[in-house]
Parts: structure tokens; C-alpha cells; sequence
């Protein structure tokens, strides 16, 4: 019984990755391809400077580092991952979690406008405004009130000093 009971338990969370993997692929690479494939079909122009794919290159890269950063920092500080279905147990304030509470959005939301800023094609920028609007309201409707619930004052005192974006200061309650 207690077997059948992991295996199962295993086998829900690898169906739990594959589909938070799939997610992300669809949002960062067939999302944007389809975009670029769309700026063609319109004929819409590209926006071309010659550092653009440099400049777009190393944001891409940076993104990955930061994905990979905060991923270590899930699983060593927090003893979890950054997957949906195994957050981490404590909660992680450490590296770029001081500047950010959600710094692998942001890196998301970077990997994006690399990509607007390598291809030149203006779909890209629409689509990478409303990637912003789903990620504010899935992190403010469904991740911040569950992280109140498992970490309580602890992460109420975090989101009074640390910004959920980039220099986006929090309302200071009075």
C-alpha cells in the first residue's frame, strides 16, 4: 500500500513538472515564435538596431542565469522547487529575493522583450504586455494569498520592504 502510495505520489508530481514545463515553453518559445510568425504575415516592420541581438542575447542569458539562481535558492534554502506543485517549505529571502519578490517573473518577462529586442518584430511587444497582466494577476489573485497562508507575518514583513517587481517600492501601510 504505502508503495502504490509513492509511486503514485511520485508519478503526480513528474505529470506535475512535464505540464509546468510545457506551460513555460508555450509562454517563452512557442508564444513568442507564433508572434514573430504573425509580424510576418502582417507585413508589420522590424525594428532592427545592430547591438538589438547582442543586447537581446545577454538579457536572454541573463534570464537563464537568474531561472537557475533562484531555482538553487528554492532548493536549498527553501528545501522545495519552483514548481507549483513542489514550493518550497521555508521561505526564501536570500539572493535576489531582496530585490524582488518574484525575480524569476521578472527574468520572464526579460527573456520576452529579449526576444522583441533580437527579432525587431513589434508582436512581441503586445504579447509580452499581456504575459505581465496574466503574471500580476495569477501573483497577486493566487500566489501571494497562498504564501500568507503558509508563511503568515514572516512574509507579511517581506512584502512591506521588498518590492514584488523591480523598483516598485510597496505601499507602506500606515
Amino acid at each position: 500500500m504505502f508503495t502504490a502510495t509513492r509511486q503514485s505520489g511520485n508519478f503526480r508530481a513528474v505529470l506535475g513538472k512535464i505540464s509546468i514545463a510545457l506551460a513555460l515553453f508555450t509562454v517563452l518559445v512557442l508564444g513568442p515564435a507564433g508572434m514573430i510568425d504573425l509580424n510576418q504575415r502582417l507585413d508589420w516592420p522590424h525594428w532592427q538596431v545592430p547591438a538589438g541581438r547582442m543586447i537581446g542575447g545577454g538579457l536572454m542569458a541573463g534570464a537563464v542565469v537568474v531561472w537557475l539562481s533562484c531555482s538553487r535558492l528554492f532548493f536549498r534554502i527553501g528545501k522545495g522547487t519552483p514548481f507549483i506543485n513542489e514550493p518550497p517549505k521555508h521561505l526564501v529571502i536570500a539572493g535576489l529575493y531582496r530585490y524582488s519578490r518574484n525575480p524569476i517573473y521578472v527574468a520572464h518577462v526579460a527573456f520576452l522583450f529579449a526576444w522583441f529586442l533580437g527579432s525587431g518584430c513589434f508582436t512581441l511587444l503586445p504579447y509580452t504586455g499581456f504575459i505581465i497582466v496574466l503574471l500580476h494577476a495569477f501573483i497577486v489573485w493566487w500566489e501571494e494569498p497562498g504564501l500568507r497562508k503558509r508563511f503568515g507575518e514572516d512574509y507579511a514583513r517581506y512584502t512591506q520592504s521588498v518590492p514584488r517587481w523591480l523598483f516598485i517600492q510597496p505601499r507602506r501601510r500606515v
